[in-house]
């Protein structure tokens, strides 16, 4: 697997991944889950980064508000979950994005948080968004385990 700038040519697996993760996340309210999200919308002016496996395709990607070093995007395909897609995705921030390097977790999320703090991540501060409270996160490195 490797991880590299997104063309348009994986934006229907990139949007696939995305809709399909937003439908089947029980920590977001039932009004967003049913809702007709988009990808492209929902990302305009982000840098998109995918992990690209040559046998199976896009497994997952990353998503970041460059200006400010900020993830906005990290979903990786359910069918490749667990495999170390996002620690990859995570790690390739290293070649391209200043840090402090911050994001949004939903509190409700449970997985996302636990991944990202086994990930050097940490609470700045608490917020409240319409999909409910969220913790800003911030790495300042990323551990070397998985």
């Amino acid at each position: 697997m490797h991880i590299r700038l997104a063309d348009s040519q994986d934006r229907i697996e990139v949007d696939r991944i995305y809709r399909d993760a937003i439908a089947s996340a029980a920590w977001l309210p039932d009004s967003v889950r049913r809702s007709d999200v988009s990808f492209d919308a929902d990302s305009e002016g982000e840098t998109v980064h995918v992990a690209v496996d040559e046998t199976t395709g896009v497994q997952g990607f990353i998503s970041v508000w460059q200006p400010e070093s900020f993830v906005h995007h990290l979903y990786v395909d359910s069918r490749f979950q667990h495999q170390g897609c996002g620690t990859l995705l995570l790690q390739s921030l290293d070649t391209w994005l200043a840090r402090p390097w911050r994001l949004k977790c939903i509190q409700a999320n449970e997985t996302a948080f636990a991944f990202y703090k086994k990930r050097g991540w940490n609470v700045i501060e608490l917020g409240q968004s319409d999909h409910g409270p969220y913790w800003l996160m911030q790495c300042e490195s990323i551990p070397i385990a998985n």
